[in-house]
């Protein structure tokens, strides 16, 4: 009996010790399988080969014993908890501030000119701090502080916080080239790159070269860069960039996004831009030779020297459409700055305190050559209070003065609070749709029936309608006052969705003058409500 009672000692012994060492394990070289336990400890730079898989469990930290990188070629899966948040961390952060050395970081994680085979990355409910791109040799490690990712599309980041990187160059948190990867409900805080002695530091959260990701729905908190974009930047690129806070970013130009180089397609839109600071132009935004489109966002409570809200320069043109701008600060160009002649950008039903007037800027003032239609200058009266303080009270004279035809301009069905983006038929001012019970909308108007593009339009435009029956339909033009100018031909369609083409020049005896138009569907026995023409 005794020497029984023994055994079953030693062999609980046994199995305490092995427990003990299965809390953490020491890794270096090649890795692959699966991670199971408390902590992970990298020794040295590891390696995911072509064709093997990492997955890690909820709850693991990995942490870098020096400075050390993890480079993949092939697959890792890490989708943490909400209450169990896979870190990825340096043991010893001492003197991380020091941007002329990489002590107390890690080197980041790597996926370069994957085979394109390759399956996707997914990191959800992951942490990722203190990553660091710093070196001495080839100048590509000077970019993106916890993950640098170059010619590969498939990852995907969600609920995943990013707190605490340096980049000496570009991308504090993330640098991306040829890489269209999908962030979404992601925070990056206190991110940073560039130094202070070389005004390079492009992207202080994240930097997309020549890339078309979706960033979605994501909060860049007090990040700062000392180039362009303290929250982020996009070069050669067409990002999809949408329901994003940027508050309290610093940046050289832009504090909170900045544009280079880029003929996006897709719209920046439903974004809160406040509270960011840049040190020369463009508080809240900047736009370099870039002619992105700009839908519904509020840009307001930002700083800079020049342009404290919206900053153009090197033949850019963006446009602007149902933007709210309010309360920025600037000794010049308090709202809007235009460095030279050959930037021109236009608003359209925005909100721009002080109007074209308070342009400053070799194009600004009577150098402005940019569209400007139906806009306001006007107190916005925001909520000021709750989980939404740039929301509309119900006196808000942005309520319905958004355009009257969003066809063309990929308006998502929700706005930054979750409410439905359009009420009342017509879309309001702003990242914010005044609600008075969220979730609950009117029905659209029977102009969804009927789209046109381009809109603003200048010689042919398409126009789009749909019958529930065959039938001969027409189109009509009337302008604002009401008066009908053009009656298009009419011919029988078929039951369905059809098409116009209107060649306005030639249709319009001495052509049409440039203005704020209304065009009716007309038909037997039914017509569209007007639905808004802007014609250039």
């Amino acid at each position: 009996m005794k020497i029984i009672k023994i055994f079953l000692v030693a062999l609980c012994f046994a199995t305490l010790i092995s427990h003990i060492q299965a809390s953490s394990i020491e890794v270096s070289g090649s890795v692959s399988g699966h991670w199971i336990v408390d902590t992970v400890k990298v020794m040295g730079d590891i390696s995911l080969d072509f064709g093997q898989s990492l997955l890690i469990d909820p709850g693991v930290r990995v942490e870098f014993k020096g400075y050390f990188q993890l480079m993949v070629s092939g697959r890792v899966i890490a989708q943490g908890m909400p209450d169990a948040m896979i870190e990825f961390a340096r043991s010893d952060t001492t003197g991380f501030s020091d941007t002329l050395s990489n002590a107390g970081g890690w080197k980041g994680i790597f996926y370069e000119h994957l085979d394109p085979d390759t399956d996707s990355s997914l990191f959800s409910y992951c942490v990722f701090r203190y990553g660091k791109a710093w070196t001495t040799g080839d100048s590509i490690g000077l970019y993106g502080g916890a993950f640098r990712i170059i010619e590969f599309d498939k990852i995907s980041f969600s609920n995943c916080l990013f707190e605490n990187n340096y980049a000496n160059r570009w991308g504090g948190a993330i640098y991306a080239r040829n890489a269209n990867i999908f962030i979404e409900a992601c925070t990056f805080r206190h991110n940073r790159s560039g130094t202070l002695e070389l005004p390079w530091g492009y992207g202080g959260a994240v930097c997309f070269v020549h890339s078309s990701p979706q960033v979605i729905s994501t909060l860049f908190d007090h990040n700062t860069s000392t180039g362009i974009g303290g929250g982020a930047s996009f070069e050669h690129s067409d990002p999809v960039v949408m329901y994003n806070i940027f508050q309290g970013n610093y940046s050289g130009l832009g504090g909170g996004i900045g544009y280079l180089r880029s003929e996006s397609q897709n719209p920046c839109s439903n974004n809160l831009v406040y509270d960011n600071e840049a040190r020369f132009f463009g508080g809240g935004i900047a736009c370099i030779r870039s002619h992105t489109v700009f839908v519904n966002n509020t840009v307001t409570d930002n700083f800079s020297v020049y342009g404290g809200g919206f900053y153009c320069n090197d033949s850019a043109c963006p446009s602007n459409y149902n933007c709210l701008f309010y309360n920025n600060y600037a000794a010049e160009g308090v709202e809007v700055y235009i460095w030279d002649i050959r930037s021109a950008p236009n608003f359209y039903f925005c909100n721009v305190p002080g109007d074209t007037s308070g342009f400053a800027g070799s194009g600004g003032h009577e150098g402005y050559h940019g569209e400007y239609w139906n806009n306001l200058d006007t107190v916005p009266e925001f909520s000021g209070s709750g989980s939404y303080p740039y929301q509309l009270l119900a006196s808000s004279p942005m309520k319905d003065s958004g355009t009257p035809d969003t066809s063309s301009l990929g308006v998502p069905e929700k706005d930054l609070a979750g409410n439905t983006r359009i009420y009342n038929h017509r879309i309001d001012i702003g990242a914010y749709e005044w609600n008075p019970a969220p979730g609950i909308t009117e029905p659209l108007s029977a102009c969804k029936k009927m789209l046109l593009y381009p809109n603003p339009a200048k010689g042919e435009i398409t126009i789009k309608f749909l019958l529930d029956s065959p039938s001969i339909a027409g189109f009509a033009v009337f302008t604002m006052e009401g008066r009908r100018i053009y009656e298009s031909e009419r011919k029988h369609y078929p039951a369905g969705w059809n098409e116009i083409h209107w060649e306005i020049t030639t249709s319009l005896k001495g052509g049409i003058s440039p203005g704020s138009y209304f065009l009716r569907l007309e038909s037997e026995g039914y017509q569209t409500d007007e639905i808004f023409l802007l014609m250039k």
